[in-house]
């Protein structure tokens, strides 16, 4: 009778034990899952026209900037900004080689497309909702709204060296940012910029793939040289740039807003004046692409000219 008694003993503290570990794993599934829901849902972050069913149906949307390539917080944070120009320029930008491996690593290949080129989307709902909500109808209106938007390193707004983001994203999305020091701004680097103003100006109907083009390539700035991104756009024949950096910045030494020289910011301000390009590395939009480096792509003639002003 009492080994009947025992090993119903022994039998309930198993049980209870079993029972006591699914409890257990059942609240830290639980936890798990809230946990993840309010990451996924409550981010943070606006929405642009579009760019939730983008967000969720786009695989470029979920990349992982290339790991190995941030240098220290100082370094990466330092930037250049040379007396009598309007440049801003973020200082140890990745070079051409390791940009192209960047890129390659974190967007996806389609349509037999650049990787550049995913990143200029005229046709995006996003896009086409910035140009009406800002009530921007033409060229001059939509260079004023970029050059407005703030420019912050990739470091301070993501932790990475290096992250492009798309036009929808980087409207609509980087004034909620946690990260964003200056929140409720429209705030990223000059490739963001670019690619967001290209994608501008083409949807505007004010230029046509044949006629804008996102240049990256290196520039010199009191005696610093460094990878950067522009517009360059075709009239009367000719190139010139456009550069949406000429706006303000933020400062991460001092934790502030540089503003702008406003008599820096007209839309013709480089067509005839100097643009310290060094080099040029790449020329493309959602249609054409050019590797100047490498001479090889697809463009029509006119992209085999380059405005005068470079150095």
């Amino acid at each position: 009778m009492g080994k009947i008694v025992l090993s119903f003993l022994l039998a309930m503290i198993v049980l209870c034990s079993v029972y006591a570990v699914a409890q257990e794993r059942a609240t830290a599934s639980q936890v798990s899952a809230d946990e993840l829901s309010s990451t996924s849902l409550s981010g943070g972050h606006r929405a642009g026209p579009g760019a939730n069913m983008q967000s969720m149906q786009d695989p470029r949307n979920a990349r992982t900037p290339a790991s190995g390539n941030s240098p220290s917080f100082r370094e990466q944070n330092s930037v250049t900004r040379q007396p009598g120009t309007v440049i801003v320029m973020q200082n140890n930008m990745l070079d051409r080689e390791k940009l192209e491996d960047f890129l390659k690593q974190n967007t996806p290949f389609k349509n037999g497309m650049s990787y550049f080129q995913e990143y200029v989307t005229p046709y995006n709902d996003a896009v086409l909702s910035y140009l009406e909500e800002e009530g921007l109808d033409d060229k001059y209106s939509i260079y004023q709204a970029a050059v407005s938007w703030i420019w912050v390193p990739d470091m301070t707004l993501t932790g990475k060296q290096e992250t492009w983001l798309y036009p929808s994203q980087f409207l609509y999305e980087t004034p909620s940012y946690s990260t964003n020091p200056v929140p409720g701004a429209i705030v990223s680097d000059c490739e963001d910029q670019a690619n967001a103003l290209a994608s501008l100006l083409i949807a505007s109907g004010e230029y046509d793939e044949s006629t804008v083009r996102v240049a990256i390539g290196e520039v010199s700035l009191s005696g610093t040289s460094g990878g950067h991104a522009w517009v360059e756009v075709y009239e009367d024949g000719k190139w010139f740039p456009l550069d949406p950096t000429v706006g303000p910045y933020y400062d991460d030494g001092t934790g502030s807003v540089a503003d702008s020289d406003e008599s820096n910011t007209g839309y013709y301000y480089f067509k005839d004046r100097k643009y310290s390009v060094v080099k040029l590395w790449y020329y493309y939009n959602n249609e054409y692409f050019i590797d100047v480096s490498a001479r090889t792509g697809n463009a029509p003639d006119n992209w085999e000219a380059v405005p005068s002003g470079y150095s």
